[in-house]
């Protein structure tokens, strides 16, 4: 179950640096959009069909699926939310420098990972069902739900949960199985920096994020 969490975790998880933080895109004024659930069900698609047309070649080429990856995903994260959530306490007591050295850290973490588990499985977008979104157009939050269907036993339950900004709806947390990446995250590495330190932690995720694709682990991740 792990390892499958881990496959579709990251569907559209990974990851903007830099975009408006929860609070204030809640109260921006913001032009017309496509619906949440349209965003997550196009995103997909576009990742997997790209991914199986050029699977051969970026098995060679790890390095282009890392950019295709960042690529398709980028405009649909919120990831200094995200960031913010994952650290908690240790968020508001990090420097600016290290409140970016983690988002970066994060990221290259969290796209690698996603990555090599697209390559490994056999994925595409006739495995996934998008629910149909039943919010209003004045909503600033969604829940998105999602089914990764999987032949000869029952579906995996993702959900995302979004925000309004003045760019879009954005993901800031997605839960697998009714359990949150934030969550699960912030758990594992809140004891690990209580023992070693935020620059510890960050240094380990560079690190992950390094290793070549045959060493990396499948259940490194959530």
């Amino acid at each position: 179950m792990r390892k499958t969490r881990f496959s579709v975790l990251l569907l559209i998880l990974a990851t903007a640096m830099c975009l408006p933080a929860m609070a204030s895109a809640a109260n921006s004024s913001t032009p017309a959009v496509s619906q949440p659930d349209q965003m997550v069900q196009q995103t997909v698609q576009e990742i997997l069909t790209e991914v199986s047309n050029d699977r051969a070649e970026l098995k060679q080429d790890p390095r282009k699926l890392y950019a295709l990856v960042g690529r398709l995903l980028l405009p649909h994260v919120d990831f200094e939310y995200a960031s913010r959530l994952v650290l908690g306490p240790y968020w508001r007591s990090a420097t600016p420098t290290q409140r970016k050295a983690f988002e970066e850290a994060f990221y290259r973490f969290l796209v690698n990972s996603y990555a090599n588990g697209l390559l490994s499985g056999n994925y595409s977008e006739r495995n996934l069902k998008v629910e149909p979104w039943r919010g209003s157009a004045e909503d600033t939050r969604a829940m998105v739900r999602t089914q990764v269907l999987r032949p000869s036993a029952p579906p995996v339950q993702v959900d995302y949960a979004m925000v309004r900004t003045k760019d879009g709806w954005k993901v800031f947390d997605v839960s697998i199985e009714g359990i949150s990446y934030v969550l699960n995250y912030r758990n594992q590495f809140g004891p690990e920096i209580q023992q070693k330190g935020l620059d510890a932690l960050i240094a380990r995720l560079n690190a992950e994020a390094n290793k070549a694709p045959a060493s990396k682990s499948q259940g490194s991740g959530f």
